[in-house]
């Protein structure tokens, strides 16, 4: 277990707490009671006392990751406690930076301390009582110049200093919240604002150049897609090692190879590259890994991920045959499996992106050691036609409400009325797949919501990208000799 993340829900643990403590009474009586003798209740005050954990008071996350786009970012810190707060209840936040070694070892992470002028707590860090009365609060505020180096993570652990009587801080862990903070306003020509859906786009790399997402601009001149994958790589099973392993094809492995020229200039405009994952005919499968095989392939894929400096991963449960569950690094396939290996993934790599595509047995488990949904899931999306819903303490934010194809021409538009879906349903994505630049056309179309949604209307395109050429060609002057396979070699399924 990781201390930043071992967070078991609070008001279930107080009442199994109670529960355990009535259980053990009735079933000790005989031996511990005497009639006639006052019972002893000392021993379960602790039971009455507040239990708390500190955490983002926006997202509910005990680890945020908090992206700036502007010099200055305002959220809160908050103490969440498993009762209502009294009048004199009180705490008080401060920075503590002796836990950044402790945080950077359970992780086997190298984050630098955020500097600390750009750094406000309001009150000076004494919270105070919310109006949910389960909770204390106090700002927070971040101010950049020029302190930070660009897209690099810098970390701020923040840690409880001091509280009230009747508050019982049950573990060292819970004293304690991260903010992981990236400077990206250099990155910003796919930020549209924080509370506009965002683009969410696959790339079949084995016949389309990821860089063909710069075709996709709108006239004020942001670009569509705020999220690519590359589909995809594959979790393979190594016989002479006895393990999975994460095999990348040639294709997948030409881009990262030329990542500084095909893969870095999307993220340099602020458009993330997530390595996309599937199963590949072999008993491995990303839904039918073991706790310690879970571990062992995240760990490997945050090595691809820090190595290539990419954004994050998606994870699609197909493809897979069924596995030898004598193999130590295999269970039966089953969505407690596909939870556990992005909890471990998220363990493995904190400030970057775990996404999965509802599909199979990958989405659906809302806790893992109770440790809830939304500290280890970040972007789910539907197959085509459907709508992804959120699962524990998610918000619909992490959500795609709409999900396109358009290799076959299947699935929701983004037009005006889907728009006013996504927009009244507060989801924060939309899905594209398989978009090849000689059926632009057509794929044009189907995002005519796109003026609705951020106010400014996509750009009829001018450019797109050959495989593997970092140069754009005309669009469409060029399409002729554009080498394309009209069925990609492996096609979503649809169900």
């Amino acid at each position: 277990m990781i201390v930043h993340m071992k967070r078991k829900d609070i008001y279930t643990l107080l009442f199994g707490i109670l529960c355990c403590a009535g259980t053990s009474l009735c079933f000790s009586c005989a031996d511990d009671l005497e009639i006639g003798k006052q019972f002893d209740e000392s021993s379960l005050n602790s039971i009455y006392e507040n239990r708390v954990f500190l955490a983002d008071g926006l997202s509910g996350r005990v680890s945020n990751v908090v992206e700036l786009y502007v010099e200055q970012y305002s959220t809160t810190v908050s103490m969440f406690l498993s009762k209502n707060a009294s009048t004199s209840t009180s705490a008080k936040v401060m920075i503590d930076e002796t836990y950044l070694k402790t945080y950077n070892e359970l992780h086997n992470t190298s984050f630098e301390m955020l500097p600390a002028d750009i750094v406000t707590l309001g009150n000076e860090g004494i919270m105070k009582v919310a109006e949910k009365g389960k909770q204390l609060d106090v700002e927070l505020t971040f101010h950049v110049e020029n302190q930070l180096e660009a897209g690099k993570t810098y970390a701020l652990p923040l840690a409880i200093a001091d509280n009230s009587s009747d508050i019982m801080i049950k573990d060292e862990e819970n004293r304690h919240c991260v903010y992981l903070v990236k400077d990206m306003r250099a990155f910003g020509d796919a930020f549209k604002g924080e509370d506009k859906p965002k683009g969410f786009l696959f790339f079949e790399v084995n016949d389309v150049n990821p860089l063909n997402a710069f075709s996709f601009q709108l006239e004020n001149g942001k670009y569509l897609w705020d999220v690519v994958v590359l589909f995809a790589a594959n979790i393979n099973y190594d016989a002479e090692a006895g393990r999975p392993y994460v095999k990348c094809n040639p294709n997948v492995q030409y881009l990262l190879d030329n990542n500084e020229t095909l893969l870095q200039p999307l993220r340099k405009r602020g458009i993330k590259v997530l390595l996309g994952l599937l199963g590949n005919h072999d008993m491995a499968g990303l839904a039918q890994l073991s706790k310690q095989g879970a571990k062992d392939f995240a760990r490997e894929v945050a090595q691809y991920c820090y190595a290539y400096n990419l954004d994050g991963v998606n994870y699609d449960d197909e493809y897979s045959g069924m596995p030898d569950i004598d193999n130590p690094s295999f269970v039966y396939p089953s969505t407690e499996a596909a939870a556990r290996l992005c909890y471990e993934t998220k363990q493995a790599m904190p400030d970057k992106l775990v996404t999965v595509f509802d599909y199979g047995q990958m989405y659906g488990v809302d806790s893992v050691d109770g440790v809830d949904a939304d500290e280890w899931i970040d972007i789910v999306v539907p197959n085509y036609g459907g709508t992804a819903y959120p699962i524990g303490n998610m918000s619909k934010r992490k959500c795609a409400g709409l999900a396109m194809e358009f290799n076959l021409g299947v699935g929701s538009n983004l037009s005006s009325q889907t728009v006013k879906h996504l927009l009244a349903g507060n989801y924060g994505w939309y899905m594209g797949f398989a978009p090849f630049p000689d059926r632009y056309n057509s794929i044009f179309r189907r995002l005519s919501g796109a003026e609705e949604l951020y106010g400014s209307r996509l750009k009829e395109p001018t450019i797109f990208y050959k495989k593997n050429d970092p140069n754009p060609s005309n669009y469409p002057d060029d399409l002729l000799s554009l080498i394309h396979i009209s069925e990609p070699t492996r096609l979503r399924r649809i169900s």
